[in-house]
């Protein structure tokens, strides 16, 4: 077995925010999924591109193939077993089990095309279809799809999603307080090397303590009550840089602020005055505004480092005196509009709803601010309520995860409301085509259309910042933040 570095015994990370539950199937919320990624394995594992090019490689799964368009058969590691005391085996039912029951739950969108899976034998699966498509495998590595324990359910055992079978198990959740898991002994991977995706952990405890205040999560960090910080305050980073003890991390992000139009609310609904409005945008004051500038603009409404990513469209610039022109041939050549911009209340949202509030003055569109607890914020923009507003977006794996949700008819998360055929035709070609050549085409096409028909204007893509203790080693960071803390520990 691989020796075992000195380290303190618990990592503690302190969080922006409080998990709300660790039932997989029945959340989607990043915080959660950074804990249960812990304790809950995947059939397919993303890399965020760490090995080059291949993103997406074998977890509990050790191959598939298509064998038409609407089968693919995968084999399944045969040493697997669940952290549930007995060692159970994890068998091809376990796979069956927790797909099929994944169609019942809230995360069934992301398993979109699904028709079943068939057990060949114990090791080996059938997964059926409706219609080929170039990113459901990739699904299979959504943490809330995590291969779970059919006996477990069978048994009535008490909260049976704790039951995973990753390096670490659940221990005790405090609302408000901390969520603790401890590292499993007798883990079915205990003989894979380190650096290795599925190799044991090494800190024997990993606390996740929730600092929803920014500052105190700073002075949590500088005092050693945590060893992470998550998401430390732009304006404080002077103080963390100068303290010898501590390591401020940044990177370029994957997270997308943007600034969107309910497109079915009249005057949104007018193309030309929403590039106008789109014109009127200072950005650069946005991105200072919001995070001291540590960010990169761009034209697109993709994610940063997604396939297909595409920004050299010519897109919709600070020009005041172009929005002034497309106002004009919009109908409006006074402005005299009056709107609401809609926001989540506090940071960076305050101070971006601030900036544009006073870019569109300048061409005559009077905005009054409204900021409301997220919730509220969300359930406005799923009625259609809402005018103007603010919202962020992060995918670091699937494009269809932005394109069809973002902005395909009738999907659940399309809060510009926005509806149009040619897109919706696009996003389902970037799904199915085949021809590598095609699809980047229609991805290209893609992306221009849509910031021509502008539903929503892009700000900026967030750095990903973070501070921790200096010793911490064995981290995995993504740029939006869906840290991957298995390995981690705390050198001593």
């Amino acid at each position: 077995r691989p020796a075992v570095p000195a380290h303190k015994e618990t990592l503690v990370i302190g969080t922006d925010a409080d998990i709300n539950t660790l039932d997989l199937q029945k959340q989607q919320d990043q915080i959660n999924n950074i804990i249960l990624k812990n304790t809950h394995q995947t059939l397919v594992f993303f890399t965020n591109g760490a090995d080059g090019e291949e993103r997406f490689v074998p977890c509990l799964a050790t191959d598939w193939e298509f064998k038409d368009d609407t089968h693919i058969v995968m084999h399944l590691r045969d040493d697997v077993y669940f952290n549930d005391g007995n060692k159970t085996p994890m068998t091809a039912e376990d796979v069956k089990f927790t797909l099929d029951m994944a169609m019942e739950n809230m995360v069934a969108s992301n398993l979109a095309g699904y028709v079943a899976c068939n057990v060949v034998d114990d090791h080996t699966i059938e997964i059926e279809i409706e219609s080929y498509n170039n990113e459901f495998v990739q699904t299979l590595a959504s943490v809330p799809l995590s291969i779970q324990s059919k006996k477990a359910y069978d048994d009535g055992v008490t909260d049976p999603f704790y039951i995973g079978t990753g390096p670490y198990k659940f221990d005790e959740w405090v609302e408000g307080e901390y969520c603790r898991i401890v590292k499993v002994a007798d883990y079915w991977g205990n003989d894979i090397p380190a650096g290795e995706n599925l190799a044991p952990g090494v800190s024997d405890a990993i606390e996740f303590r929730p600092y929803i205040e920014a500052s105190s999560r700073v002075i949590a960090l500088q005092s050693g009550e945590i060893d992470v910080c998550v998401n430390p305050p732009i304006n404080e980073l002077q103080y963390l840089e100068e303290d010898k003890n501590i390591t401020v991390f940044e990177q370029p992000g994957t997270r997308l602020f943007y600034f969107a139009f309910n497109v079915e609310k009249a005057p949104w609904d007018n193309q030309k005055l929403r590039q106008a409005v789109a014109c009127a945008i200072d950005r650069d004051a946005v991105l200072e505004a919001a995070v001291y500038g540590k960010g990169t603009l761009q034209k697109t409404i993709l994610n940063r480092g997604l396939w297909g990513f595409y920004d050299d469209m010519e897109g919709f610039n600070y020009d005041v005196d172009r929005a002034k022109a497309l106002m004009a041939e919009a109908g409006y050549p006074d402005g005299g509009i009056k709107t609401t911009l809609s926001y989540a209340s506090g940071t960076p949202y305050e101070q971006i709803a601030t900036v544009i509030q006073a870019n569109l003055a300048a061409i005559g569109v009077e905005a009054t601010l409204e900021p409301m607890e997220t919730a509220t914020l969300k359930s406005a923009c799923v009625d259609g309520s809402q005018e103007l507003f603010l919202w962020r977006w992060n995918e670091d794996s699937k494009v269809d995860f932005v394109y069809r949700d973002l902005f395909y008819t009738d999907s659940g998360s399309n809060y510009h409301h926005y509806s149009d055929s040619k897109v919706d035709g696009l996003v389902d070609t970037v799904a199915t085509e085949k021809d590598p050549e095609k699809r980047l085409a229609a991805a290209q096409e893609l992306q221009e259309y849509l910031v021509d028909a502008c539903p929503q204007v892009p700000l900026y893509i967030a750095n990903l910042v973070i501070a921790y203790n200096k010793n911490l080693q064995g981290q995995y960071l993504f740029g939006g933040g869906n840290h991957d803390w298995r390995h981690a520990y705390i050198a001593e």
